[in-house]
Parts: C-alpha cells; sequence; structure tokens
C-alpha cells in the first residue's frame, strides 16, 4: 500500500519525487522541495511534522541529506 503525504504549503513550493528516483522505494524515500523566499530549515521542517511536531530531528535529517546546498530561494532540498 502507498501513502500519499500531502503538506500544507498553500502552494509555496514545489514537493515531488526526485528526479533520479528509479524504483518505488526511491520515490517513497526521497522527495524534493524547492527553497521559497523566506523558508528556512525550520520553517521547512515545521511544515513536514505539523503543529505537534518536533522539527529539531528533521532540521537534522534535511541537514544530512543536503550538505553543502544552501538553503536560499531557488534551491532544491531533498526530504527525508
Amino acid at each position: 500500500m502507498l501513502v500519499v503525504l500531502a503538506l500544507p504549503w498553500g502552494g509555496a513550493g514545489r514537493v515531488g519525487p526526485a528526479a533520479s528516483a528509479g524504483t518505488v522505494e526511491a520515490v517513497v524515500a526521497h522527495h524534493t522541495y524547492v527553497v521559497q523566499p523566506g523558508d528556512t530549515l525550520w520553517s521547512i521542517a515545521t511544515r513536514l511534522v505539523g503543529p505537534a511536531g518536533d522539527p529539531r530531528p528533521v532540521v537534522a535529517e534535511i541537514r544530512a541529506a543536503n550538505r553543502g546546498v544552501a538553503v536560499v530561494p531557488g534551491a532544491t532540498l531533498r526530504l527525508p
């Protein structure tokens, strides 16, 4: 069974399967997000975990998955 997570982005960014994903497992495991003006790792992680979640572990995961990628508008980040 495939579960699709709808994120409350309000159309602010593009979330979707990684372009290099060749298998169903890769598509489920890796998503991307295009950084928008005003975004921070904290704000992106907060959207992923929701208002009741703790964004700190997700910030660390995003940071680890994107070593060397600057969080600037237009950058594409891999999401956990």
